[in-house]
């Protein structure tokens, strides 16, 4: 894959403030960093996603083309994380010791674990 969810995300961002700036400012980027992101995603494959007139960006005919699909894809990226973190429950852990290290070791390092 050519390209990161991260410049989707500031495609999307600019493509709904039509600038740059504020762009950054909703994912606390700094604008140098989102202006780079954008730039990386349009040179990587040889394209203008939006007509620039002044520090407003409006998107292109291609631009509202890959909106959507852009939207799409991170929506389900976002499904997927949630997936991910919906499954991470806390497990249990059986431990086995002497009596020896369980009287005296295997107390003060459960404890530092517990919740």
């Amino acid at each position: 894959m050519r390209y990161s969810l991260r410049q989707l995300q500031v495609f999307l961002a600019a493509a709904h403030f039509e600038n740059i700036t504020r762009a950054a400012e909703s994912f606390s980027m700094s604008q140098s960093a989102a202006s780079s992101a954008l730039k990386e995603l349009e040179q990587q494959f040889d394209i203008q996603l939006f007509d620039r007139i002044g520090k407003r960006l409006q998107l292109n005919e291609l631009g509202r083309l890959v909106r959507p699909q852009a939207e799409s894809l991170l929506a389900q990226a976002s499904e997927l994380e949630t997936s991910f973190s919906q499954h991470l429950q806390p497990g249990h852990l059986t431990v086995g010791a002497t009596l020896t290290i369980g009287n005296y070791l295997a107390v003060d390092l459960m404890a530092r674990y517990m919740l």
